[in-house]
């Protein structure tokens, strides 16, 4: 029975692409459990599985077996559409992209997934979810008049905004400086501890991982390890092990 205490959970979760010699097993029996109001790093060399293992939890890649559980509801068989509303009402996103609407102002793009879910956001949860990131003063700003890092930070009002079950954060600092990686980090943990934002994160970077709680490890398709209250000196040497296990396996 799922555990309802936890935001997200996976049992037993699978993913095969391909069939017969060729086939490549992305994911491989992987049980992990996210309880609310926790902030996890998902870490591991390229290939891994850690892209695939986020695809499964939003819906947009079917498990070859397994289970998938949102607030203790099984999701994985759910349909096209039923999927589409999951990830537009119960799962926020932050991709390394930032993924803004070039057309709409800071403010508009904050509210788009409730628009396109035909609710309307007031005015003042508008306002408080810029004011949280920072940005209220550039809310009618275009993406192209923002910085990366306050392109950032309207993608992580847009994801809180509708107070989704699991946030979802893929590489999030990727394509930012270090001094502005630092500030949405510190974001992002925020969310957590104010608002018991849930979030599942993917990184490379041990700095980033070490504002989490936990760290799980993936090694082909399989969880390796956790690491509870992670440094970035512990992380870094963790992953170096890592590689090391990889090379070996392969």
């Amino acid at each position: 029975m799922a555990d309802h205490t936890h935001a997200l959970a996976v049992e037993g979760l699978t993913k095969r692409h391909g069939s017969g010699a060729g086939a490549v097993d992305a994911l491989v029996g992987v049980d992990l459990s996210f309880a609310r109001g926790t902030f996890t790093a998902i870490m591991g060399p390229s290939g891994s599985g850690k892209s695939t293992l986020l695809s499964c939890v939003a819906g947009l890649e079917r498990p070859t077996s397994g289970r998938v559980l949102l607030e203790g509801t099984d999701v994985t068989s759910w349909d096209e559409a039923r999927r589409t509303r999951m990830r537009r009402d119960r799962i926020g996103f932050v991709f390394q992209d930032f993924s803004l609407i070039p057309y709409l102002s800071a403010a508009e793009n904050v509210a788009l997934p409730a628009r396109l879910a035909g609710r309307r956001v007031g005015a003042e949860a508008m306002r408080l979810a810029l004011e949280r990131v920072g940005l209220q003063s550039r809310a009618g700003h275009l993406p192209s008049a923002l910085s990366g890092g306050q392109q950032q930070r309207v993608a992580i009002a847009r994801a809180l905004i509708g107070q989704p079950a699991v946030l979802l954060a893929d590489e999030p600092t990727g394509a930012l400086d270090s001094a502005t990686a630092r500030d949405v980090l510190a974001l992002l943990r925020s969310a957590v501890d104010e608002l018991r934002q849930t979030t599942v994160m993917v990184t490379h970077d041990p700095v980033a991982a070490s504002y989490a709680d936990m760290v799980v490890f993936l090694v082909d398709g399989r969880v390796s390890g956790r690491m509870t209250a992670p440094t970035a000196d512990a992380v870094a040497a963790q992953l170096a092990h890592l590689d090391q296990l990889t090379g070996v396996a392969r």
